[in-house]
C-alpha cells in the first residue's frame, strides 16, 4: 500500500494555524513579520493580552519556556481553543524538538494535534483540549477526582 502526503504548499501559514475572522488570539516572541501582519489582517482585530483566548501562538526556545507557557496559557483557552508553540527548525542554535513538548502538554491536559511549516525558519505545534476535558480549565477529565 503507497501512503500518500497532502501538499500544503499552496496554503498561507495564517490557514495552516486555522485562524479567522474575529477570533481572539494573543501572539508572543519572534513568530516572524510576515505571519503577524497575516494574522492582523485576518482577524480584523488587534492581538488581545488578557482573558479568554480562541487562539495563543507562542514562540517557544526551551523545554522550560514551553512548559511556563502551556501553563499561563491552558487556563485562558476557550473550549475548542489552542495553543500553538512555534519552535525554530533543525539547525537554529535555539531549536527544539517538538516531540518533547507532548510529555509536558499532556500532564497540563492538551493533546498534540498538528504541526506545520510557518515559514523557512519556523515550525509550529497545536496543542488543544480533549474533547473529553472541555469545561474542566484544570486540567483533569470531569469525574477524575486524583
Amino acid at each position: 500500500m503507497t501512503q500518500t502526503t497532502t501538499d500544503y504548499s499552496h496554503r498561507s501559514p495564517v490557514e495552516k494555524l486555522g485562524i479567522t475572522t474575529g477570533q481572539r488570539v494573543e501572539v508572543v516572541g519572534d513568530v516572524g513579520v510576515d505571519l503577524r501582519r497575516e494574522l492582523r489582517e485576518v482577524l480584523d482585530r488587534g492581538f488581545v493580552r488578557s482573558a479568554e483566548l480562541d487562539a495563543a501562538i507562542v514562540l517557544v526556545e526551551s523545554l522550560e519556556g514551553a512548559q511556563e507557557v502551556m501553563a499561563v496559557y491552558r487556563p485562558r483557552l476557550r473550549e475548542a481553543g489552542y495553543l500553538w508553540l512555534v519552535t525554530w527548525k533543525r539547525g537554529h542554535e535555539h531549536y527544539l524538538n517538538q516531540m518533547s513538548l507532548v510529555a509536558p502538554a499532556r500532564r497540563l491536559g492538551l493533546i498534540d494535534n498538528k504541526t506545520c511549516s510557518i515559514d523557512d525558519e519556523r515550525s509550529g505545534i497545536r496543542f488543544v483540549i480533549p474533547r473529553a476535558m472541555r469545561g474542566d480549565v484544570s486540567g483533569r477529565a470531569s469525574g477524575d477526582m486524583t
